[in-house]
């Protein structure tokens, strides 16, 4: 038995070198592999990052835009509040002016024509004579 034993005292020497080579490499192997997971999710944390730079930009041109709209959409409608009273009041004083013009037309049927040009004297194409006592005093 001490040749058995000798014999694979022997043989654990020579595969020992060839377990740690085994191990060595694996470990090698699985360094590597972390470092390469590492630096792939290094990889992906930086464009995680870039794509929320690119989305806050995104954001706050979007905010922009829809702050300056908004302003335009409250100009437009305090002008169009502005507009529609301007138009009711108009409305109303053309009603008015209606009423008054029917009650007006209603009383001049009645009456004598009048010259529809009043600024215009019915006989400018006579002279105006003046006696010589009319400016004594």
């Amino acid at each position: 038995m001490p040749k058995h034993a000798t014999s694979s005292s022997s043989e654990g020497d020579e595969q020992h070198p060839i377990v740690d080579e085994k191990k060595r490499k694996r470990m090698i192997s699985n360094r590597e592999s972390a470092r390469r997971s590492r630096m792939k999710r290094e990889q992906h944390i930086k464009d995680l990052v870039g794509q929320i730079t690119f989305l806050q930009n995104n954001n706050n041109e979007i905010v922009q835009k829809l702050n300056f709209i908004s302003q335009q959409f409250m100009a437009v409608e305090t002008e169009n509040r502005i507009l529609t009273t301007h138009r009711d009041e108009l409305r109303n004083r053309l009603e008015s002016l209606e009423i008054v013009s029917s009650y007006v037309c209603g009383y001049l049927k009645d009456a004598p024509q009048r010259n529809p040009q009043p600024w215009l004297l019915p006989h400018q194409s006579l002279p105006l004579m003046a006696s010589t006592g009319f400016f004594q005093f």
